[in-house]
Order: structure tokens, then sequence, then C-alpha cells
């Protein structure tokens, strides 16, 4: 991996090697020891870059089949946004739903706030698609 990846670089890394591709070990060069994972904090998980783990942990394990796709990445220096969508079968308790085994799919906006080129601030808005439409906005939960 480069020194240091551009922001759209690495909101890129962090959607397909991190989230979809399961490359936890990536986390370290990515993100800030006391980064802020609004998602993971939400649902009462660790801080810092333990809960950008757990977060991916808890997504993947509930989200089994998963495929995702990017539509579009808005890049700044310190700032970057990601719509992307996913589907995948719903193997596990995921935002408050027991697991159906059904497909279920979403529409996902990532938002990192970045300093010194690595995230310190993870903020996702998404609306997923279960019997029911669900919306879950990270930066006001539940």
């Amino acid at each position: 991996m480069p020194d240091r990846l551009s922001s759209h670089e690495l909101m890129e890394l962090y959607l397909t090697e991190v989230g979809t591709n399961g490359r936890l070990d990536l986390i370290d060069e990515i993100a800030h020891e006391d980064m802020v994972d609004e998602a993971n904090q939400a649902f009462g998980g660790p801080p810092g870059r333990a809960g950008l783990v757990a977060h991916v942990k808890g997504f993947q394990r509930n989200v089994g089949n998963l495929r995702t796709t990017i539509h579009r990445i808005v890049a700044g220096d310190d700032e970057v946004m990601a719509h992307w969508s996913f589907t995948g079968t719903h193997d596990g308790p995921w935002l408050d739903r027991p697991p159906t085994g059904q497909e279920i799919s979403g529409t996902v906006f990532s938002f990192f706030t970045l300093t010194d080129g690595l995230i310190s601030h993870y903020r996702l808005w998404l609306v997923a698609q279960f019997d029911e439409l669900v919306i879950f906005d990270s930066s006001a939960p539940r």
C-alpha cells in the first residue's frame, strides 16, 4: 500500500478490501487508533479501531453472500463520501431484526472525516430492504 492514499482511494479500499473482502488487517493502516465509528457506537460496540473491526465483522457475519457495488465516491482533502449498495442473505440478527435467511438489499452513504490521511470519524446512513424498509442514520440512532 502506498505511504498515503488519496481520500478517494482510501474509501474505495475500505469498501472493497475491508468491507466486502474482510481484510480487517488493513484497518490498522487506514484508521486512527482512537477513531470514532458512529454506527458501531450506536449498538454498544467498543471504541476506536476495535469498533470498526467489530462493525465490519458484524456486517459480514449477519449479511452472508455479500455483494457490493460502489456507485459514486466524492472526495475532498479531509472528507470523503461514498454512495454504495449491497445485497446478501440475512443470516444473523442485524438492525434489530432476527435472521430470516432471505435476501436483503440496501443503499448506503458512508462518510469519513480524515485526519493526517487516516479515518478519524465514520458516519453512515442506510436504507435496508427487509420485509419492510429500515432506515438507519448513525448520527441519530434509534
